[in-house]
């Protein structure tokens, strides 16, 4: 059989290549040639590629060019290798070049990302949550909202600057299914209280801006500060008595069925990545004012891939164009300023408070409203 047969059908071709070498050193190229049934150029290539580098010139070599003249630069691998690093290998090429704008297509983004070892390894389920934006891209804006509470004290890169400077310990957090938009809140504390302070703020901010929130469906987890103590024998949670004031409807998921927040835990993972694990605080104002610079940025302009690459805000003005778009602008706060004992719409401040968010909170219909587009208040 041919020489040139025999290497395609054997895994090993080694061996073959070396017994050819051997062959010709000792009876000459033109006898190999014959002998192996090939030609006096493949012999001469082998045995030469053996007396320069010996068994390992026995091996095959790259075909890939030397130079390649469209082949991306290695600063700008490096420069994607950063990003990529810098939001702990969450954000992918869509996400990257949508945000930073890179000049290169997503398929190449991704190349780099596989060959520098940049993978995550997570398997999505792709069909589910296509059903799951089918779904919500039907919605009415504040039709549904999720709420939930994560604590901040799990976060090394943020727990050290919250001992230091007093940082709270807690983030409220309700976001809306329709659009996306996220508003927050935080506290010191984990309690039926300020989940009820939270509720107020946030619906009556909506309430202000005209939004019918006896129409809305409040889905919270099965947390004591959204259903109260599990002992109580009757009696609603202050957060309940919230919503059942506004005549909205509170609904609950099943036990161990935390999949059903996945919305509003997804804004809990983004900011955690976004936010607190890049930032950093000198004081609480400090704090409180980077917080509402986020939150700006997110219901804003950060656009999101699974809602058509468009931000909250551009979907509220499609889904609600009457609405003033300002209805997604609420500053973060600290709860524990805030007295729960007034009726819905309003609020009772004590003296202490000096945070500009919060007074930005109280005075924004009628001093003026913050503007992205043009940014100024």
């Amino acid at each position: 059989m041919k020489y040139n047969d025999l290497i395609k059908d054997m895994s090993n071709k080694f061996n073959l290549r070396l017994e050819m070498v051997r062959f010709a050193r000792e009876h000459g190229v033109s006898e190999a040639a014959r002998e192996f049934e090939t030609t006096r150029k493949t012999v001469r290539k082998w045995r030469d590629r053996y007396e320069e580098d010996h068994t390992k010139g026995l091996s095959d070599r790259s075909r890939a060019p030397h130079h390649i003249p469209h082949k991306m630069p290695e600063a700008k691998e490096a420069k994607i290798a950063d990003l990529r690093e810098r939001h702990k290998r969450r954000w992918g090429p869509h996400r990257l070049k949508t945000h930073y704008g890179l000049d290169v297509s997503e398929d190449a983004i991704g190349r780099v990302i596989r060959q520098k070892g940049l993978t995550r390894g997570r398997r999505r389920k792709w069909r589910r949550r296509q059903d799951l934006r089918d779904k919500k891209a039907q919605m009415r804006a504040f039709e549904k909202m999720q709420v939930d509470t994560k604590d901040l004290k799990d976060m090394p890169e943020y727990y050290t600057q919250m001992v230091i400077h007093g940082l709270p310990k807690f983030k409220y957090t309700a976001r809306d299914m329709a659009l996306g938009a996220a508003f927050f809140a935080f506290a010191d504390e984990n309690n039926s209280t300020y989940a009820g302070i939270f509720g107020r703020l946030v619906m009556g901010h909506l309430k202000q801006y005209g939004i019918e929130v006896k129409e809305m469906e409040v889905q919270t987890d099965n947390g004591s500060e959204y259903i109260g103590s599990v002992r109580k024998k009757s009696g609603l949670s202050e957060f309940e008595k919230v919503v059942a004031e506004a005549e909205g409807t509170h609904t609950r998921i099943p036990p161990r069925h935390c999949t059903w927040q996945s919305d509003v835990e997804r804004f809990n993972g983004l900011i955690e990545e976004e936010f607190f694990m890049c930032e950093t605080f000198d004081s609480e104002e400090d704090f409180l004012a980077k917080a509402y610079a986020y939150q700006l940025f997110f219901n804003y302009e950060r656009k999101n891939q699974w809602r058509d690459d468009k931000a909250p805000v551009e979907i509220l003005r499609e889904k609600m164009p009457h609405i003033d778009d300002q209805v997604l602008n609420l500053p973060p706060i600290r709860l524990e300023r805030v007295l729960s004992s007034v009726p819905l719409g309003g609020y009772h401040v004590p003296a202490a408070v000096t945070s500009h968010c919060f007074w930005a909170l109280l005075f924004l219909p009628k001093i003026g409203k913050f503007s992205v587009r043009e940014g100024r208040a």
